[in-house]
């Protein structure tokens, strides 16, 4: 495919992308590595670093939707974007050196685990009027600093390596064990997930491993499909959102078993 047709696709797959991201608080790596790797013929090492550079943007936009309609907990964010940008920048720099293996298998462990946990509260009988499933099982505001914390780091720690945004770990974490609905958690996942890309994004450009044309690309199309996604997050009941992250979560780790182990990457 010549450089033009694939720049104006990846506009068009980070339109639809971005969407998802808005609508469920993720940044979308999970998608865009995949795509990069299998539809562009990006490297795999390129790939993660490109994805983590579309990203930013796309939680950015996100995160100011959610800014404009007073939906986001900053301080909340924070608690998880903080540390998870700290263990992204270390992560980034183990990246090349890790066995694809290695790094696979973590990262479908996770996924796995995650989704069982988002069918699992979408299965449940709602304890509220918003949808929520689970208390906080957290009794003081320490417990609720330190857990946020965990989940930060090692949302930031898979984003570093994988070249995803960490959304897919905050999420479920959030909402099982932090008692969040969806809506609440995806406020501030895209805010934590634009802070935690940032450090890996630094670390792969002074690597020299961000292939800058397509990351802008694919940009184009998030930014306005993410602020799309937020405005549709208000409008789906609570139940039928989990649910279909559930299944976008085993989607993304099908897509990361065929890159990674049908494609020898």
């Amino acid at each position: 495919m010549s450089i033009v047709p694939a720049l104006l696709l990846a506009v068009v797959a980070g339109l639809a992308i971005g969407i998802l991201s808005g609508m469920f608080g993720i940044g979308g790596g999970a998608m865009f590595v995949p795509l990069l790797h299998l539809l562009f013929q990006v490297p795999i090492l390129n790939a993660s670093a490109s994805s983590l550079l579309a990203i930013a943007p796309t939680a950015l936009s996100g995160t100011l939707r959610h800014l404009r309609q007073k939906t986001v907990n900053i301080r909340s964010a924070l608690f998880f974007g903080i540390p998870g940008a700290a263990a992204s920048s270390g992560s980034a720099l183990l990246a090349g050196s890790m066995p694809s293996e290695a790094i696979l298998a973590l990262t479908i462990a996770v996924i796995v685990f995650c989704a069982y946990r988002v069918f699992r509260e979408a299965l449940k009988k709602p304890i509220d009027d918003e949808g929520r499933t689970s208390k906080n099982r957290l009794k003081t505001q320490r417990g609720y600093i330190l857990a946020s914390i965990a989940i930060g780091l090692l949302a930031g720690f898979i984003a570093g390596l994988v070249g995803i945004g960490g959304g897919f770990i905050i999420v479920p974490f959030g909402i099982a064990i932090l008692g969040m609905t969806m809506k609440e958690v995806s406020a501030i996942s895209l805010l934590a997930i634009f802070i935690i890309a940032i450090p890996g994004i630094i670390v792969h450009a002074m690597l020299g491993h961000i292939w800058y044309l397509y990351s802008i690309a694919l940009a184009l199309g998030t930014i306005p499909g993410a602020s799309i996604g937020v405005w549709l997050l208000s409008r789906v009941p609570e139940r039928a959102l989990r649910f279909a992250y559930g299944f976008l979560l085993v989607f993304s780790g099908i897509m990361l078993i065929v890159n990674r182990i049908i494609l020898g990457s």
